[in-house]
């Protein structure tokens, strides 16, 4: 039994809906008696939407870059938290910057909160919530933050200072508008780590696709894919690079033949 874990945003679904040509790969994949998984730095509450609206069946999904860990039904197996006065002292500094608006979850919920609205979102333009800001924070449960910018040099800039001030607690990672926080010692690869060990699968047979930054840590960890758009930085990091997921899977039943 194999893995194979991919991205979501900009690897599996490149347009609006994920394409019958991965879907088809995926199944085939999992036929073959193997493990499909996604990893993102969405919250569980999207991803759920996001396996709905596009009819997809993982074995299980990997939401907050790594820090919540669910099964194929969306039963929650693990999720980690900030010190929440500490989450309390990074949402003040991402409040004082160049923030668009930041996203906030509790381990599967999120909450949209606006705070430049003269700016376009790239990011959260069209994400509608559930849960209300005050409704996640009477929970003092923290698990994920993001923020949408429309710099990339301001991403790279907030995600460094997160990391240098807020370090002990918090990791910051890079994305396209966005900075993802999780907290300390939390990555795609370790959220995905863990599922490895779960399922009890061999790290020579997991495979990784991805197209940005925050997927850096689990494509240097296991064998990894990088999309063909992905920036250099981060196909330095990869095995191959394809131009879409059913390309990496299909490559690899191939070769299993």
């Amino acid at each position: 039994m194999k893995i194979f874990a991919s991205d979501y945003d900009g690897t599996l679904r490149l347009g609006d809906l994920v394409s019958q040509y991965d879907k088809n790969a995926i199944a085939k994949w999992q036929k073959q008696g193997n493990l499909f998984g996604l990893v993102s730095g969405r919250s569980m509450e999207s991803m759920r939407e996001e396996a709905v609206k596009n009819d997809l069946h993982a074995d299980f999904y990997i939401g907050n870059n790594g820090g919540a860990v669910y099964d194929k039904d969306f039963n929650e197996i693990k999720t980690y938290y900030f010190p929440f006065h500490k989450a309390m002292d990074i949402l003040e500094y991402i409040r004082s910057e160049k923030t668009i608006s930041y996203v906030m979850n509790d381990g599967f919920y999120r909450a949209k909160c606006v705070v430049d609205e003269m700016r376009e979102d790239k990011k959260y333009a069209n994400t509608k919530t559930a849960k209300t800001e005050a409704e996640i924070l009477a929970k003092r449960k923290i698990a994920q933050l993001v923020v949408s910018l429309d710099e990339e040099s301001d991403c790279e800039r907030i995600a460094n200072y997160i990391n240098a001030t807020f370090g002990d607690v918090a990791c910051a990672y890079r994305n396209i508008n966005c900075v993802d926080v999780a907290p300390y010692g939390i990555s795609k690869a370790t959220g995905l780590s863990y599922m490895v060990a779960y399922f009890n699968v061999d790290s020579f047979d997991v495979y990784t696709i991805g197209d940005s930054f925050n997927d850096i840590p689990m494509l240097s960890t296991y064998y990894g894919f990088a999309m063909e758009k992905a920036v250099n930085q981060v196909k330095s990091y990869a095995k191959a690079t394809v131009a879409q997921v059913g390309d990496a899977i299909n490559l690899l039943l191939e070769k299993a033949e």
